[in-house]
């Protein structure tokens, strides 16, 4: 029998949170009856120069920048419980504390391993930084492993391509036994007239989130650099 860890902290979803858009789109967008392809795929050009102007102000050496947006993309998602939800066994969840997927390339007949991070809305940065980093050197060095499905499934799914400054990514999707992961992949970062943007393509559940709340969750994600003193 497969169980949500109680570390990822789930909570069913309540009659009150279930109000509006979600009491028809839950049940709407995963119905099997009907033929339909659940996912909504968008990319964006994220303009980051003042995200980059304070990650010059805090690295470190082990420090990276898209590091840094994965830590600040995390700690507002707890604001945005869509991005939170998942289907599972017939019931939808809030997983208050989900764990974060990353895969990372290591070349070679395997070409990628993944990197799962844990507990990272309770992490400071710089404790995020080092859990980061001693997880991707262990990767580098051929200690890691696949991840399970199901930890895969009810994660947080965060992929890095700094090399391709793409206009359009489409995430590949499939029906499993759980259904509500977001999944965000940054690119190449570039300069542009004296502003610093940055690729960034998402995967959402229409039965969760949509256009809408996504442009929500970038307003308050460029919000934490923009307000910063």
């Amino acid at each position: 029998m497969i169980i949500i860890p109680e570390k990822y902290q789930p909570r069913l979803l309540n009659e009150i949170d279930k109000e509006g858009y979600l009491n028809w789109s839950l049940d709407f967008f995963t119905k099997n009856d009907i033929l339909q392809n659940p996912s909504i795929d968008l990319t964006i050009q994220l303009e980051v120069t003042k995200a980059y102007k304070i990650y010059e102000s805090v690295k470190n050496k082990e420090s990276t920048f898209f590091a840094f947006l994965i830590w600040n993309l995390v700690k507002i998602l707890p604001n945005h419980f869509c991005f939170n939800l998942r289907l599972f066994e017939n019931n939808w969840y809030i997983l208050d504390n989900p764990p974060i997927v990353i895969p990372i390339a290591i070349g070679g007949k395997e070409r990628f391993s993944e990197m799962v991070l844990e507990d990272v809305n309770q992490l400071s940065y710089n404790d995020f930084i080092r859990q980061y980093r001693w997880n991707l050197e262990n990767i580098r060095k051929g200690e890691g492993k696949r991840v399970e499905a199901v930890t895969y499934l009810l994660s947080c799914f965060i992929g890095n391509l700094p090399n391709l400054r793409f206009t359009s990514l489409t995430l590949h999707w499939q029906k499993n036994l759980i259904e509500g992961q977001p999944m965000f992949y940054f690119g190449e970062r570039y300069w542009k007239k004296e502003k610093l943007y940055i690729p960034l393509a998402v995967k959402l559940h229409h039965s969760v989130t949509d256009p809408f709340v996504y442009s929500l969750l970038i307003q308050d994600f460029q919000n934490q650099f923009n307000n910063h003193s």
